[in-house]
């Protein structure tokens, strides 16, 4: 019985940190691209 609650609690830690995981890509990957349309909004002003 233990066996099956520690493989349970695996199992959900495994889930949880992949899901931290792909937010903290997706924030990186949002951040970047803002900053490319900063970089083409100054560029356009400048013409």
């Amino acid at each position: 019985m233990l066996k099956k609650i520690g493989l349970g609690l695996a199992f959900v830690a495994a889930l949880s940190i992949t899901g931290v995981s792909s937010m903290v890509v997706k924030s990186a990957v949002a951040s970047d691209e803002k900053k490319e349309e900063k970089k083409d909004e100054k560029k356009s002003e400048k013409k």
